[in-house]
């Protein structure tokens, strides 16, 4: 049985990241086969960039309450470009058969594995600094009140969660 000493003494030496050198791919299935998409960890630098940057101007031109037909043939595009770099492992004669629905939920499933990468990192961070989640606390130097259940400030629109799933065009 372990006791808390142990307990907090094996988590102070718990790694803080796991990486893995081993690439292993998600699969989809396209009309009952099985096609391997992207890995999340098999972005290089830049690719990440140009995923985020694609992403924001899909976001953009979908919070649009009109958009013009350059704007929509753009969309297409982008979306068309993401599904194509994600999904290595469709045939180009099965891929050309996807409608824009099916190269858009290729593009979602890609973005969530993506978000989901970023959002264990943003995870591993705060561990590594002690917050518990409470990283606004160590940033200030503050500490909550402990008479107080709660704040009379409004909720700050934004933040970390925020701004990824706008980056992803996930909001």
């Amino acid at each position: 049985m372990d006791t808390p000493e142990t307990t907090t003494l094996e988590s102070a030496f718990a790694p803080l990241l796991n990486l893995d050198t081993l690439i292993i791919r998600p699969v989809i299935a396209i009309d009952d086969q099985r096609y391997e998409i992207l890995s999340p960890d098999e972005l290089s630098i830049i690719d990440g960039h140009r995923f985020g940057v694609w992403g924001r101007r899909i976001n953009a031109i979908a919070e649009s309450d009109v958009a013009s037909e350059a704007e929509e043939a753009e969309l297409e595009e982008l979306v068309d470009r993401i599904a194509k770099r994600v999904a290595v492992g469709v045939p180009a004669e099965v891929f050309a058969r996807l409608s824009g629905a099916a190269k858009q939920a290729i593009v979602d499933v890609f973005t969530g594995l993506l978000l989901g990468k970023r959002l264990g990192l943003a995870g591993a961070i705060a561990k590594a600094v002690g917050t518990n989640g409470a990283i606004g606390d160590q940033l200030t130097g503050e500490s909550s009140s402990p008479g107080s259940s709660g704040s009379t400030a409004a909720v700050p629109n934004g933040g970390w969660l925020k701004r990824l799933a706008r980056w992803f065009a996930l909001s």
